[in-house]
């Protein structure tokens, strides 16, 4: 940390408030720019790769983000703890004040680079692992868990620009060379003009009927089904609270003559390449216009047996767009405005951080997060990362494995009762589990404990108010908590 601090003040670096960055970036098939400005305790960055942008707006203490639908969110979870530490590790606080820190020794990184590891966890923040130069002593590398994998920040080419230190090439990657994200800066302003309206608060995408609009939903083997109308053409949607966006299949593409650009790849029940992106605009469910600016391109054949057509899944975008309601005892979609259906049920909290419906759950007396997920057939997952955290919570002796699909195709799971289910003010008994025994995809989440199917949320009538980071759950017609059920699996 002194040699660190050492090479700082030799570098005459000081902490510059004010100051726009501007720059290229490159990955995933397409090429674009981005624009950094600081002043004082408000920041903005804007990112445009491709069709897609993102912001995102610190005002203080209060991070804002926007995906590229237009979906602003308030970071309050993972996301702001890693924000947290991100900024620890930026201002040098890392090193002024080392209580948090812990010296792991010596490693090495891709590029060939040798460097001190060092992980540092200050309050309130996620633990990264920082890499400083063995040579410079300036950051070389962060990396922290991110779902199923490390997600990793290279830097290099430091310069100092009027006493702001900055590393003018950076590198993304979750470990797959193919889909890093590189930023090159191509200038440095410091104290420059800074326009008046730049840190206005960003102003999200919504849906906007003069009142809440019903749809049928068709239900087949376990799953949510609704009629989306694209340009015209009506598709068949699974209706995926636990999907980060809008999924269309490559012959719906095809049919939408939407040619797919760039690349990606997405964590279903393994991580699959996808075709692309494309602009999609919008879609219609019933009177309801839902801007939808990208969707995804991916082979939904592995959703469902063959003979049900699965032309897209209806994620994120919707329930951020959009207060819903699913209604299992009227086989009913309810759209409306954020906050303009009437409250009904018990609120739970909701973190929307990583662009997922997520909350506290306790399994058999320990607590985890657990997404809630109506894209799943069953009634709980159980990631096998949570058990290695929680040795005996689920025994899984002599239990048998099967084959569960999904969006990637296949992976192994081992059947399992879990005897205890507790979320907000509802008590669940003797659900019938998986645990996830996949090493990579969704279900390898290392941030979260697992999914809460569809087959444990038909007991609720469902509203979904994530733009007020709260769902409602109402005990459904026929609401079975499980006490008294058999325990044998069906």
């Amino acid at each position: 940390m002194r040699a660190y601090l050492a090479t700082i003040a030799n570098l005459h670096v000081r902490d510059v408030r004010r100051y726009e960055e501007r720059g290229t970036v490159v990955g995933l098939g397409s090429t674009g720019t981005f624009y950094n400005v600081r002043d004082g305790d408000r920041e903005r960055s804007d990112e445009q790769i491709g069709i897609q942008t993102e912001t995102e707006l610190r005002d203080g203490n209060r991070i804002y983000e926007q995906n590229p639908n237009g979906d602003v969110r308030l970071l309050a979870g993972i996301a702001l703890r890693r924000s947290i530490t991100e900024h620890d590790i930026s201002s040098g606080d890392f090193a002024r004040n080392p209580s948090y820190d812990t010296m792991l020794g010596l490693g090495r990184l891709a590029d060939g680079r040798l460097v001190w590891i060092i992980r540092v966890a200050p309050p309130g923040g996620e633990t990264y692992h920082v890499g400083l130069d063995a040579r410079t002593f300036l950051v070389d590398e962060i990396a922290y868990v991110n779902g199923d994998t490390i997600h990793t920040v290279d830097s290099s080419d430091y310069r100092v620009v009027h006493g702001l230190l900055v590393p003018y090439t950076q590198v993304e990657s979750d470990g797959d060379p193919s889909l890093d994200i590189t930023s090159r800066i191509t200038s440095v302003v410091v104290d420059p003009a800074i326009a008046q309206d730049t840190f206005a608060p960003l102003v999200s995408t919504t849906v906007d009927p003069p009142q809440p609009v019903s749809v049928p939903l068709r239900s087949y083997a376990g799953l949510l089904f609704v009629a989306v109308r694209i340009h015209g053409i009506t598709a068949n949607f699974l209706l995926d609270s636990g999907s980060q966006g809008v999924v269309i299949s490559p012959t719906l593409a095809q049919r939408l003559n939407l040619v797919p650009q760039g690349r990606l790849q997405v964590s279903g029940i393994a991580r699959t390449a996808a075709n692309g992106i494309v602009a999609l605009g919008a879609l219609h469910i019933g009177s309801v216009r839902v801007p939808v600016h990208v969707a995804s391109v991916v082979d939904l054949s592995t959703v469902i047996n063959q003979g049900f057509p699965v032309d897209g899944v209806l994620g994120y975008p919707l329930f951020a767009e959009a207060e819903v309601r699913i209604d299992p005892d009227l086989h009913e979609l309810t759209i409306a405005k954020p906050g303009a259906i009437p409250v009904r049920g018990s609120p739970i909290a909701i973190d929307t951080d990583r662009e997922l419906p997520e909350m506290l759950a306790t399994l058999n007396g320990v607590q985890g997060r657990f997404y809630v997920d109506t894209g799943d057939t069953a009634e709980l997952l159980v990631f096998q990362h949570f058990l290695d955290r929680h040795p005996g919570l689920v025994s899984t002796v002599g239990k048998a494995q099967v084959l569960e699909r999904g969006i990637g195709g296949w992976n192994y799971a081992t059947k399992v009762i879990v005897d205890q289910l507790y979320f907000g003010p509802f008590r669940m008994f003797h659900r019938f589990a998986s645990v996830v025994l996949a090493k990579h995809g969704a279900f390898a989440d290392q941030n979260d404990a697992g999914n809460i199917g569809y087959a444990t949320l038909r007991n609720f009538v469902m509203t979904f108010d994530l733009a007020n980071r709260v769902l409602y759950l109402d005990r459904a017609r026929d609401f079975d908590d499980g006490r008294y059920r058999s325990q044998d699996q069906p």
